[in-house]
């Protein structure tokens, strides 16, 4: 048999891409029913489904095409999904001028149509993110070096505070600039579960817990064993960032049994947020 010719293979991935793009409008008039059985005004973003489908979608996915981009094929049309659902969408960004590498870990994950807004420090993102209900915020992952510790301030009552809801990356891409960063993404909605995930609970101590401590007292409120455990202090206070596997709910009733194995007041202990955990490209 003889081989297709040049003309035919281009043919052929004209073909192809006419198919693509179908099933892309098909998509897209899909999430618009979906998109209509929702309340208006809020904001359609879903962290842990989307991690399911990324998982999935690398899990079985073969061939010479990297995975890579693989990932952000899908993300930009995620994200442009969400987009279509939630007009007013935009993401507040910590960006130093030190520290350009957040925009691009940013851009990586929700692509180029969704409005970036840059800010100098994590409180100017939680600002932003409190006064737009439609308005997500990157800020850096958490170090026990950190002067102003932002994570602590997500322990409150008030409604309009967010949560932590996706790490970034999470799925590490060629980018220069964003290597060996990590940050957290922040969203006015509870976090969900994608299968594999890791909670994350602020304690506040007026005095200073050892991890054995912290471990026992978890272990007695039947809570998981945590992964990690930061403690920072602020005006005297210790406050302890705790991440355990899983999805915990504030009102979680076992964080009021944390509280008693440690001898804390009640509403020392809160969780504030969760995400998936990332994963590595295929080879």
């Amino acid at each position: 048999m003889d081989a297709p010719s040049l003309d035919s293979l281009r043919q052929e991935i004209d073909a192809i891409d006419t198919e693509l793009h179908g099933l892309i409008r098909r998509r897209a008039e899909v999430v618009g029913h979906i998109s209509a059985t929702k309340p208006a005004g809020g904001l359609a973003l879903r962290p842990g489904r989307e991690a399911q489908v990324l998982r999935k979608r690398l899990a079985t996915h073969e061939g010479g095409f990297p995975s890579g981009a693989v990932y952000r094929m899908w993300r930009e049309m995620m994200s442009a999904f969400t987009l279509i659902q939630t007009p007013g969408l935009k993401i507040a960004i910590c960006r130093p001028d030190d520290q350009p590498g957040y925009w691009d870990l940013a851009r990586d994950h929700f692509g180029c149509q969704i409005p970036f807004v840059a800010h100098d420090t994590p409180a100017g993102v939680l600002s932003a993110v409190r006064a737009g209900p439609t308005t997500l915020g990157i800020v850096p992952a958490p170090l026990e070096t950190d002067a102003s510790p932002w994570w602590p301030l997500l322990a409150g009552k008030d409604t309009t505070l967010p949560t932590v809801v996706a790490r970034l990356p999470f799925l590490a891409m060629p980018n220069a600039r964003a290597r060996g960063i990590s940050a957290f993404v922040l969203a006015r909605i509870d976090a969900e579960p994608s299968g594999s995930d890791r909670a994350l609970l602020s304690v506040e101590a007026k005095n200073g817990l050892s991890r054995d401590r912290i471990a026992a007292a978890l272990a007695k409120a039947g809570l998981p064993a945590f992964t990690s455990a930061l403690d920072q202090v602020v005006a005297g206070v210790h406050h302890y960032l705790v991440e355990v596997p899983g999805v915990i709910a504030d009102d979680d009733t076992r964080l009021r049994d944390l509280e008693a194995a440690l001898g804390l007041e009640k509403g020392c202990a809160a969780a504030i947020g969760a995400y998936a955990v990332p994963i590595d490209a295929k080879p």
